[in-house]
């Protein structure tokens, strides 16, 4: 009889709490999007950033709860699955190289880093990273392509080594253009920019800043790497997700926090949250990201920005419900890890945000628009709508057959 109590005062409660309210300072929602969230419609705004910052926000009711979510995450091998993800891995405990044996760069990305140099090149690396995949294909001579697929996956190896023993302070600088971008750097201006984390969940802040040095026993959490299609360039990534529960009506069922350590192209750091809000009859699946680009510099810098931005605020929602259609169509499939790292898998109408970069441009429109960079003139790619996707990152309207990319 208690427990029946205690369950009907915790019902009362969570009918009570506006499950948004945990998203301010950030995101304060107008009447009109509520109003559009009732009748069932997902609503997605892009939000302010500073510099190279594209952040979006979405949301959608939703008829599941913090544990089909979580279910999802930890199968990111399905939750990612579309004929754009071309391959996909989670890490082992701890990270072993045979974790990457699903992963095979195109003759395209060979190609570029047989004429990489530092301060030119068209990959995010170190300057010891390119000099070690240059070493790699001299050395092996006419088979040099198998030796930079080896010494490649090495690099990605290394690099959540790294991260794992260092954390983001550990993580080597992109030196691929004259002026080296800092991961460290990047990834804490995300973080930073989400404040509504810091003022409800400071104990995640605190692991995302200080992993691995601040333990947080209630936080589960996993590596995975992705190759995947965005505007006819292949990036590969890796991302390290952190997943949080709470019983607390005012906080998220369920927290997917996912920081993208690292990216071939185009992101250069992105985190993106993916959580359950409890809201009485029917709960809410809300996504939020912050991707730091590289497209936006140049003379058409302002030009970009205000179409990966147009774009965001037309596609995520649609991106948003794909992710609902997945959830609430029931458990996650369970099949062999390396199959489902090695297969493309059919397209779904959606696909989830839970990983750190923004969904971006349909191929047709990611093509349409094009930014000078110091080392090439690159596809427009990453916009929120991230997170961090398909014919790159989001589904257009008007292209039959687009996908988005999760990150």
């Amino acid at each position: 009889m208690r427990a029946a109590a205690l369950a009907f005062h915790a019902l009362l409660v969570a009918a009570t709490v506006d499950p948004f309210a945990f998203f301010q300072p950030s995101v304060s929602l107008t009447v009109d999007e509520r109003q559009r969230l009732d009748r069932g419609e997902a609503i997605a705004r892009t939000l302010s950033g500073q510099d190279r910052e594209v952040a979006v926000f979405a949301a959608v009711r939703v008829h599941v709860d913090g544990d089909r979510l979580v279910a999802w995450v930890r199968r990111i091998e399905e939750l990612k699955r579309s004929s754009y993800v071309t391959a996909i891995g989670r890490f082992s405990e701890p990270p072993r190289i045979a974790d990457l044996e699903g992963l095979a760069l195109d003759d395209e990305d060979l190609s570029e880093i047989q004429a990489c140099r530092p301060a030119r090149c068209g990959l995010h690396l170190s300057a010891n990273e390119i000099n070690d995949l240059q070493r790699a294909a001299s050395d092996a001579g006419k088979d040099w392509k198998p030796a930079v697929q080896r010494a490649f996956r090495g690099v990605l190896l290394a690099r959540v080594a790294a991260y794992r023993a260092g954390g983001q302070t550990a993580l080597a600088p992109y030196e691929n253009r004259l002026d080296p971008v800092s991961p460290d750097k990047e990834l804490t201006a995300a973080i930073d920019h989400s404040a509504f984390l810091a003022k409800h969940v400071p104990q995640l802040v605190d692991r995302l800043m200080r992993y691995p040095r601040e333990a947080t026993p209630n936080v589960e959490s996993f590596f995975y790497w992705s190759k995947e299609r965005l505007a006819g360039r292949t990036i590969v990534d890796i991302s390290h997700v952190s997943i949080l529960r709470s019983a607390d009506p005012a906080l998220p069922d369920a927290l997917v926090a996912g920081k993208e350590i690292f990216a071939t192209r185009y992101v250069t750091a992105s985190l993106g949250v993916t959580a359950i809000m409890p809201g009485g009859s029917a709960n809410y699946l809300v996504y939020v990201n912050r991707s730091e680009v590289d497209v936006f510099g140049g003379i058409f810098g302002g030009l970009v920005r205000w179409f990966v931005e147009r774009r965001v605020r037309a596609e995520a929602g649609e991106v948003l419900s794909g992710l609902r259609q997945r959830l609430e169509g029931g458990e996650p499939p369970v099949r062999d890890a390396l199959a489902r790292s090695r297969e493309a898998a059919p397209p779904v109408s959606g696909e989830a945000p839970a990983g750190g970069a923004i969904p971006a441009l349909s191929e047709p429109c990611a093509r349409s628009v094009r930014a000078r960079t110091s080392a090439e003139y690159a596809d427009v790619a990453p916009s929120p709508c991230s997170l961090a996707g398909p014919c790159g990152r989001a589904p257009r309207r008007t292209t039959p057959g687009c996908r988005p990319r999760v990150a």
